[in-house]
């Protein structure tokens, strides 16, 4: 009796299962992705190729341009965006080493020319593979219509040069724009500092996901 009880059992899931396949191969839209939650308990993900790959294994020299308003407000600005992009980059993409972003702020601070410099030049001078350019072309802690809101926008665009190929065009060029929270202004409390590390912190992995394979939740 046990064993036919357990053969019950069994049929029932078998069922059961059978079920939820015709539904989801029926259902579409919102229905399917529920039906696919109910059988499989995950959400379902989709991996998104590297926009560029080369990053890999590579010694990458990351350089800051922001303008004289930005530095004045935000004098560490340069070492700051820096710094968090390296460590998502360090976390993420296999193999890349990473200047010190210190070493490289402190050369373009002794050397006021160095905005004119071939990006490649640059990146010889600290023994780098690549230059990651990152050209600031908005930094704000706040809504620009309501500036009393905290909300952080960064917004740049993101070059990426061969240092063994000087007086060349980039080989991979993307604005990367950035807001948080990204639904709406900060929770009441939360402070200049807070929002700006937090907005920094998002930046940079939106920088460092254009250059490794990533799995994301489908919508």
């Amino acid at each position: 009796m046990r064993n036919g009880k357990i053969s019950a059992c069994n049929r029932l899931r078998q069922a059961a299962a059978a079920v939820l396949l015709a539904s989801v191969a029926l259902a579409t839209g919102c229905e399917a992705f529920t039906a696919a939650v109910l059988l499989w308990g995950n959400e379902p993900t989709k991996t998104v190729p590297a926009e560029y790959p080369h990053l890999a294994n590579q010694k990458v020299c990351i350089v800051v341009r922001a303008d004289m308003e930005t530095l004045f407000d935000y004098p560490q600005v340069q070492w700051e965006v820096a710094d968090h992009v390296r460590v998502a980059l360090e976390a993420n993409v296999r193999g890349v080493k990473i200047v010190d972003p210190r070493s490289v702020v402190d050369f373009q601070r002794r050397d006021p020319s160095w905005e004119r410099m071939d990006p490649a030049e640059i990146g010889k001078r600290f023994s780098a593979d690549r230059v990651l350019m990152i050209d600031l072309t908005q930094y704000s802690t706040r809504e620009p219509e309501s500036p009393h809101l905290y909300r952080g926008h960064i917004t740049a665009l993101v070059r990426v040069y061969n240092s063994a190929y000087p007086g060349s065009e980039p080989v991979y060029s993307k604005e990367v724009d950035t807001v948080y929270p990204p639904a709406s202004a900060g929770a009441w409390g939360t402070g200049d500092r807070e929002i700006r590390r937090r907005t920094m912190e998002a930046f940079a992995q939106d920088v460092a996901a254009k250059f490794y394979d990533r799995t994301v939740k489908v919508k």
